[in-house]
């Protein structure tokens, strides 16, 4: 529903790369998360999808069936769940800028 709200699909067609991001990645995430929904719309697009999460769980490989083509933990180092969440942003942008910067260095 959200999805529609914000009409993604139109989003998509302008957008070159698709990040998500979500709590935590793994097996359970291809089974109706909004991740994995992103991930299948972007991929009607021919979009590559990268995948952002304070934790990376068992099975976030079985992500790649559903379009999510790398996903990456935004934790630096282990910390407690309260020190994650109150330092969502940061991580998350940190994180984010270190993949666009990964994405084009390996334009060069």
């Amino acid at each position: 529903m959200v999805l529609r709200y914000i009409d993604l699909d139109r989003h998509l067609a302008k957008a070159d790369l698709v990040m998500t991001a979500e709590g935590g990645i793994d097996g359970q995430t291809r089974f109706g998360k909004v991740p994995a929904e992103i991930a299948l719309r972007a991929k009607r697009h021919k979009l590559p999808v990268v995948a952002l999460a304070g934790t990376v769980g068992l099975g976030a490989e079985s992500t790649r069936d559903v379009g999510i083509d790398a996903v990456f933990s935004i934790l630096k180092r282990p910390c407690s769940l309260e020190d994650a969440i109150q330092d969502t942003g940061v991580l998350l942008a940190d994180a984010a800028e270190q993949t666009i910067r990964l994405m084009l260095a390996a334009r060069l």
